[in-house]
């Protein structure tokens, strides 16, 4: 028995939803394959121990992609079974990005301590044999003009400090071979050649905003889903009572 106009209308919006569903968690995938090739190596600035932001990418635009084609072939095919699923998954999906929106705005409040507690850390970890840290230290106090985490004699307690009595040569306002070593031997007066703010107060405010923003694209996103539940339970409900009738 065929479809009533106003289903075939909500079955072609479906259809649409999912397309587009589909096209967006593969573009996800392809953006996190991105970030993994091309910047893998800075992604140990924060630690090995946690999963890459380019990782999770990938995984939920492959969980898109699958829940994406289940509501395709649902309601090309009007299966009833593959739209009823379809629903649950977008409903879990739903779930867990309000979960993670709360959650952001939540630990909002920590991203600085968080931020804080890494950077110092890793400046233990600055070393060549370490790509990924020394990499990122070194572009981040180069583009924000700013040495050390608090201030530039936070590299007097780590052994690179030690082993030159200085800073990175990234500290320095004109970037130069071995302009950095030696620092800790000179009055702060007389250390006009280097950056002595430290890079934790030019990224803290970068770093809570992006959580902020996080958290609002998750709970954003999650409420459009909603309108692809409706769309696949008002579908599902007009299959299920075509198959009775049957």
């Amino acid at each position: 028995m065929a479809l009533d106009t106003g289903m075939k209308c909500i079955k072609y919006l479906l259809f649409i939803f999912n397309l587009l569903f589909v096209i967006s968690g593969f573009a996800v995938i392809i953006v996190g394959a991105v970030i993994e090739a091309n910047y893998r190596t800075y992604l140990d600035f924060i630690s090995s121990s946690y999963v890459s932001a380019s990782s999770i990418l990938i995984a939920v635009g492959v969980l898109i992609f699958v829940v994406g084609f289940f509501g395709c072939c649902g309601a090309v095919k009007e299966n009833h079974c593959m739209v009823v699923t379809f629903a649950v998954l977008l409903c879990i999906i739903f779930i867990l990005q309000i979960g993670v929106g709360i959650a952001s705005y939540v630990l909002r409040k920590n991203v600085e301590d968080f931020l804080h507690h890494n950077m110092l850390v890793s400046m233990h970890n600055y070393t060549v044999d370490r790509p990924g840290i020394y990499k990122t230290w070194n572009v981040i106090q180069h583009e924000h003009a700013c040495c050390g985490t608090d201030n530039y004699t936070d590299w007097k307690a780590t052994a690179f400090g030690e082993a030159i009595n200085g800073v990175p040569d990234a500290c320095c306002k004109e970037n130069t071979i071995g302009c950095g070593n030696k620092t800790f031997n000179k009055l702060p007066q007389q250390l006009t050649y280097i950056n002595q703010e430290g890079c934790f107060d030019k990224l803290k405010g970068d770093a809570k905003e992006n959580v902020t923003i996080l958290g609002g694209v998750a709970i954003g996103i999650g409420f459009v889903q909603l309108i692809g539940v409706a769309f696949a339970c008002c579908l599902a409900k007009s299959l299920k009572r075509q198959y009775e009738t049957v």
